[in-house]
């Protein structure tokens, strides 16, 4: 409670630091000037880009010397930063230039920060466990006959019963945690899930992700580099072995807009030590928009994908195309309500098997979901979701459906 009077005596302040800034700002562009820089500087302080946020803040000073609102956010910076003279001088320059009453005065005595410590790495947990039924675990071939061959050699088999869909149930537990490295902005993180099945343990995995994301700028651009390995296990044995690298490029974008767009360029290497001319690696080139409104918000995405196999691979290299389409709607202050659809379209350069299946494997998957999220209080939520995948292929033993229901539980630490 104390905590909340001492924000509630420093509120009007900052109101007043911040019309005091607005009054000196000057004709109508020179403050849509200064709000563009103001608005700039907040978003590089939240993304942790604190460099480039003091030349915004220390360029806006040199321009409007009476900008009430770039010397505050300046001043805490600094003492945020661990440099208490450097904030200490900030505040009495606040002081000494700025128009401000007695009473102001001693209200920004009570704002000025008494110590300035170096705060700790911010710290993003995350677990989530889930519980659900999957119609088909396996990926069983839809249709359980294969024709191969032609004409009077044609021949007709049925697939054995372990290649023909299973349905289990299944619990999911996964945990995540981001750490900041670096005063740019440089975050770690690391993920873990495991699923396991009822009665199918053949097919429970254990997953494990780890990399580093950094932020930068170029010109007006915000461009953010990742890097990831993980690996997968499949029943207990080491499947799939992946490095990802990933660079996105952000526009600029009015502040008053509700659309933001991007671009994402990616490599990614695949290696799977227990198969034989499965590995590969892909090139990736992403566009991405969002569009975002009080109590909606939809994100869309396409992709080009180029798959190259790196030893003889059935069907050899392929290309294809990935889009989405995301939906969240606010039904209640803690209620939302999210519909997604995606498409993979991959196509194959060569025969997949010559003299047994003489096509070229081309394959349609398609996935609708949707989910009804309850935000049960500001760190813990549940979640109801349907997820529906149809993948369809020219190769009939290779074609799929598969439906998934679950419930999960998430807590967060922020």
């Amino acid at each position: 409670m104390k905590k909340q009077s001492k924000y509630m005596r420093i509120l009007p302040l900052m109101l007043l630091l911040l019309f005091i800034g607005k009054t000196h700002a000057g004709t109508n562009t020179e403050e849509t000037d200064s709000d563009s820089l103001y608005l700039g500087a907040l978003k590089a302080i939240s993304e942790k880009r604190h460099d480039e946020a003091k030349a915004i803040l220390s360029n806006l000073i040199e321009k409007i010397p009476q900008h009430a609102g770039a010397w505050l956010e300046l001043a805490m910076l600094q003492c945020e930063l661990g440099n208490k003279p450097e904030a200490d001088r900030l505040f009495l320059k606040m002081k000494q230039s700025l128009p401000l009453t007695e009473e102001q005065l001693q209200k920004l005595d009570i704002l000025q920060p008494k110590e300035c410590l170096v705060r700790s790495a911010a710290k993003h947990i995350s677990v989530s466990m889930e519980v659900g039924y999957d119609t088909n675990v396996n990926q069983g071939a839809s249709n359980p006959s294969f024709i191969f061959g032609s004409g009077s050699e044609q021949k007709e088999l049925i697939l054995l019963p372990e290649y023909q869909p299973k349905a289990d149930r299944f619990a999911t537990l996964s945990a995540n945690i981001s750490t900041e490295l670096a005063k740019d902005g440089t975050l770690g993180f690391a993920q873990v899930r495991a699923r396991s099945y009822d009665t199918l343990t053949s097919y429970n995995t254990l997953a494990f992700a780890a990399g580093l994301e950094r932020p930068w700028k170029w010109r007006d651009y915000s461009i953010k580099g990742t890097a990831m390995a993980s690996i997968l296990s499949l029943g207990g044995t080491l499947y799939q072995k992946q490095e990802i690298a990933q660079l996105r490029l952000t526009p600029p974008a009015k502040q008053s807009s509700p659309w933001r767009f991007s671009t994402i360029a990616a490599y990614t290497h695949v290696e799977y030590p227990t198969l034989r001319n499965f590995d590969g690696h892909t090139w990736e080139l992403r566009g991405l928009a969002s569009y975002e409104a009080e109590k909606f918000q939809l994100q869309g995405s396409i992709a080009y994908l180029a798959d190259r196999a790196h030893a003889n691979r059935l069907s050899g290299h392929r290309e294809g195309y990935y889009g989405n389409l995301n939906l969240r709607r606010q039904l209640s202050q803690r209620t939302e309500m999210e519909l997604g659809w995606s498409q993979q379209i991959w196509q194959s350069e060569e025969i997949y098997s010559p003299g047994l299946i003489d096509v070229a494997r081309r394959q349609q998957t398609q996935t609708l979901r949707t989910a009804v999220n309850w935000y049960v209080t500001n760190n813990h939520a549940l979640q109801l979701e349907f997820r529906a995948t149809n993948n369809k292929e020219n190769i009939s033993i290779l074609q799929y459906n598969s439906k998934t229901l679950q419930l999960s539980w998430q807590w967060q630490n922020f």
